[in-house]
């Protein structure tokens, strides 16, 4: 709650919010982005194993954008008589809602029941951060959220982003599983000549039996180049670092190709 009233305290005072991935180039719409996460995979796992987010946005007018994401992962096994495996993801479809005088974007979708249960996918699940999740096993998954952002000087924005996403899954042995999550994130931008920097935290939490948390923190540094900005992300779990466990670390690359600039 405390997170929704702040979004609206935002909604007085700043500019207009576009949809975005969560590493892309922020606040800009009709986007194409490839993001490759390696996250901290098992010892059997080649360094070639990971997950890839094909992302697209298309705003269809002022105020509504389609966005659509296939995400891919690979397991690349190194013992002998494993095979390497890849799975695709359950892709996004959905649609950003957004005002031209208020700083709130309400996105709308849903993941389709695609993804397979093998090493490929589970390795694919610890990729997925600041995202509804991508390869839970032929899980249908629609998601409402609302995105807020606020100006902390000429360069720099603050982004805020929460929701919920209702979950539904067949159940081995039959019946079905269903679960409610809750999604959060923030991110401080800085928008320079040359480059894009970010530094975010972003967290989800099952609501439903069993419960759980994730969280994670990342820094991105993009170029800032008029229609194609390479970067670079990296981060780790937050949940093994509080718990004095081993830290789980991650690394990727992503490409934002901005195309239509209005």
């Amino acid at each position: 709650m405390r997170i929704l009233l702040l979004l609206l305290v935002f909604a007085l005072s700043v500019l207009p919010a576009e949809g975005q991935t969560i590493w892309s180039r922020p606040y800009e719409p009709n986007q194409f982005a490839v993001e490759v996460i390696a996250p901290d995979a098992p010892d059997d796992a080649s360094v070639l194993s990971g997950a890839t987010f094909l992302t697209g946005t298309l705003s269809l007018n002022n105020n509504i954008e389609f966005a659509a994401e296939l995400p891919v992962a690979r397991y690349g096994a190194t013992t002998e008589g494993v095979s390497s495996q890849t799975a695709l993801g359950n892709p996004y479809v959905g649609f950003g809602f957004s005002s031209t005088t208020l700083p709130v974007l309400v996105e709308v979708g849903a993941r389709l029941p695609v993804a397979p249960s093998n090493n490929a996918a589970r390795l694919g699940g610890t990729a997925d951060i600041g995202r509804t999740p991508a390869f839970r096993p032929e899980e249908f998954a629609p998601s409402l959220l609302l995105n807020g952002r606020l100006s902390l000087g000429q360069h720099s924005t603050l982004r805020l982003r929460t929701g919920a996403q209702y979950a539904s899954r067949p159940r081995a042995g039959g019946g079905t599983d269903r679960d409610w999550r809750l999604l959060y994130e923030s991110q401080v931008w800085r928008e320079g000549d040359r480059l894009i920097t970010g530094v975010s935290v972003a967290g989800q939490a099952t609501l439903t039996s069993p419960r759980g948390t994730r969280h994670h923190t990342a820094i991105s540094i993009m170029g800032n180049w008029r229609h194609v900005q390479p970067g670079l992300v990296t981060g780790m779990s937050l949940n093994e670092l509080f718990r004095g466990g081993a830290v789980s670390p991650f690394a990727g690359l992503t490409l934002s190709i901005t195309y239509m600039r209005r």
